[in-house]
């Protein structure tokens, strides 16, 4: 939709258009972990107190911060499950 405008101005001749925006203006909302990993749609990341950690991340986050290096060599499920028992709340970023 338009928008008109009709002017009595001796120095305008016609109406002047307003243009509309030609576009929708857009929201981003970029999620990175502590250790500056982006976390993008559909990624699991964790909730360990204040510190938002990938999932790529957490065995060092672990091993740095809780000397726990035994998600070392589990499998993506079974991190997550161990983490949420022990440490704090496993997410996926939709």
């Amino acid at each position: 939709m338009r928008s008109l405008l009709e002017v009595e101005n001796p120095m305008v001749l016609g109406r002047i258009e307003y243009p509309t925006q030609p576009y929708e203006p857009v929201v981003t909302f970029e999620m990175h972990d502590d250790f500056g990993s982006f976390i993008a749609c559909g990624d699991v990341y964790f909730e360990i107190g204040d510190a938002y950690i990938h999932i790529d991340n957490i065995s060092d986050y672990l091993a740095v911060g809780y000397r726990d290096d035994s998600t070392y060599n589990m499998s993506d499920s079974e991190v997550i499950a161990y983490v949420e028992k022990h440490y704090g709340f496993a997410h996926t970023k939709k």
